[in-house]
């Protein structure tokens, strides 16, 4: 296993799962955390207290979910159409983990324990997404981070996905670029 500690900074399980890409706008950073059958069972169980094994075939059908969440907050974060793929991708996997639920069941009952990881979050992605008001979802704005988050503050003006993360950063390079210009006006 690794020694990730996992963060859970989305507000929601749909946008911690997409959060499994650490620094997914930036090529030379970029993460994937999920990198595992392993990985993805201790998340899930990080994530929502369950414990439940994952396989490789499951991995990967989670892995598109999460793909398809991000083209598709992406999308309506920027204004912009979604790609043909995605909204397709989540409403089969919405459609799948339907038909194995109960009513009043905490997962949906499934031929094999794994699938029901991918049942879980693909109910958990299509309740996001179908909200009536999806106005406090956010991209973080440090260089290159793009989390996703619900943006719960009074006045929504959350602009990180951690503070003390992406925001020093981003004071750090502000104060030092004020001290350049200052620096170099000779003040």
């Amino acid at each position: 296993m690794s020694s990730y500690e996992w963060r859970f900074i989305g507000g929601h399980l749909a946008l911690d799962l997409a959060n499994t890409m650490a620094w997914r706008l930036d090529p030379a950073r970029s993460v994937d955390r999920l990198g595992s059958a392993a990985l993805l069972a201790d998340w899930f169980r990080t994530a929502t207290g369950l414990s439940l094994p994952a396989d490789d075939h499951v991995l990967d059908r989670v892995r598109r979910l999460r793909g398809a969440t991000i083209r598709l907050v992406d999308a309506h974060l920027d204004g912009v159409a979604a790609d043909a793929g995605s909204s397709p991708l989540v409403h089969a996997a919405w459609r799948s983990a339907l038909a194995r639920a109960t009513p009043g069941e905490r997962l949906p009952l499934t031929e094999t324990p794994a699938a029901a990881i991918e049942d879980h979050l693909a109910l958990a992605v299509a309740e996001l997404l179908h909200r009536p008001d999806p106005g406090p979802l956010r991209r973080c704005d440090g260089d290159g981070c793009g989390w996703l988050f619900l943006d719960t503050t009074r006045n929504h003006s959350r602009r990180w996905c951690d503070s003390a993360d992406c925001g020093n950063r981003a004071r750090v390079r502000a104060y030092t670029g004020r001290r350049r210009d200052r620096a170099q006006d000779g003040t």
